[in-house]
């Protein structure tokens, strides 16, 4: 949800709630303006029949439905006026109900004799004030909703767009891109501020990223230099015939311990591009003929190590990705079911329009398989490994927006990539 819609239904909150207190208040105002005002037209009538009498009319000929006149005793005081609610018939005879009444009662003497007069009047319910009340907010709030999310969708294509186009800009911001972020000229102080930082920030995290990438290259390329002279002049020892058995396994020792340091040299190397998306010559690639290439060039490592593999591949399964990450993927998965399996064991892959199940045959796990994708971790079992192969799987995942599954069933390790919308 846009961040002016959510400030304007906040807004309507507030105002539900403001409308309902102010409701409350209206009722009130209402009820006592229109008792206020009953009780002055019962005075009114009060004095009218008070000199009218005094002119002298009978006071008994202004007897009717609303007004009760009684000759009391001469010695009883005259009161004040006394108010109060009642029922009585409605006004209308043909009407029979009860009807809530305003009455002024009073005693008065007029021309030397005293009455006690009452006088009543039809005033408005208390329910037909709250229904107006209540019709007339429930109006005005509809309204005031309905001008303010309106008014919101026509703010957030005007007001927010220099922030809308910023916000592109940095989804579409890359790392090793040396063109300069673009955004959108605004009159508006917030968003200058803001333009102003996020140049100054993405200039300094592209250097930064220049600086390392150049760093990481040369490092990565400096240190394969020795290691391969070293790999080859330990290879040119192992071939010299005046070497006891005891320097052999020293020998091999150093040569599979610079070997394995290479291998991690170049694998940190490749994760490092692939978290720097360096690899972004996204296209569409078959993954049903990539996969059984894959099968096909690692058939003499099966047979050699008298694994047999058994597949299953829907035609012509069609992604977008980096045909480079692809093919590192694929090769680290069929690695890892080779490395890990057992003698005369067994690889089971299976192609869908959604997933690619990998599975073989293996031991359970010795640690937890939480920590399978991360780097540097690797089951006990698996010590010829450098326990990158599987974090450079789980970083393409990534990228691409696949879901990798691991799990242990029917005594077979099984991987699982699923495919974006699968």
């Amino acid at each position: 949800m846009r961040l002016l819609l959510k400030a304007t239904f906040f807004y309507l909150i507030i105002t539900m709630i403001v409308f309902g207190v102010g409701g409350i208040m209206t009722y009130d105002i209402f009820r006592k303006q229109v008792q206020m005002e009953t009780d002055r037209y019962l005075i009114s009538r009060l004095w009218s029949l008070q000199n009218s009498v005094e002119n002298g009319e009978s006071p008994f000929s202004f007897v009717s439905e609303n007004l009760s006149i009684k000759e009391v005793d001469n010695t009883i005081e005259e009161t004040k006026y006394a108010f109060s609610d009642t029922l009585a018939d409605h006004p209308n005879p043909r009407i029979s109900r009860l009807e809530p009444h305003r009455k002024l009662s009073v005693i008065r003497k007029i021309e030397e004799k005293t009455y006690k007069v009452e006088i009543f009047d039809v005033i408005v319910e208390s329910d037909d004030i709250f229904s107006g009340v209540f019709k007339s907010q429930t109006r005005l709030f509809i309204i005031l909703g309905a001008v303010l999310v309106i008014s919101s969708f026509l703010m957030s294509t005007w007001l927010f767009r220099p922030f809308n186009v910023t916000l592109q800009a940095i989804k579409n911001f890359k790392l090793y891109d040396v063109s300069e972020l673009k955004l959108q000229k605004t009159s508006t102080r917030e968003f200058k501020e803001l333009n102003e930082i996020l140049k100054q920030m993405t200039k300094k995290i592209q250097a930064d990223y220049r600086s390392l990438k150049e760093f990481s290259e040369n490092a990565s390329h400096e240190m394969q230099t020795p290691l391969a002279v070293a790999k080859g002049k330990i290879e040119l020892l192992l071939q010299s015939k005046n070497l006891d058995k005891e320097h052999l396994q020293l020998i091999n020792s150093s040569y599979e311990a610079i070997d394995h340091l290479s291998k991690m040299s170049r694998s940190l190397s490749l994760l490092t591009k692939i978290e720097n998306l360096e690899f972004s010559d996204f296209k569409k690639i078959n993954l049903s003929e990539k996969v059984k290439s894959a099968i096909y060039d690692f058939q003499e490592l099966l047979e050699l190590k008298q694994i047999h593999i058994e597949f299953e591949l829907a035609r012509n399964v069609m992604i977008e990705s980096d045909p480079v990450m692809i093919q590192i993927l694929i090769t680290n998965l069929f690695q890892n079911a080779i490395r890990h399996n057992v003698s005369r064991g067994s690889i089971s892959v299976q192609l869908t329009k959604r997933a690619l199940r990998i599975s073989n045959t293996g031991h359970p796990l010795r640690s937890s398989s939480s920590d399978l994708f991360k780097r540097f971790k690797k089951d006990d079992q698996s010590g010829e490994t450098i326990g990158l192969g599987l974090a450079i799987a789980k970083k393409i995942c990534e990228v691409n927006k696949f879901e990798i599954i691991y799990k242990y069933e029917h005594e077979r390790h099984v991987i699982e990539l699923r495919f974006s919308g699968a």
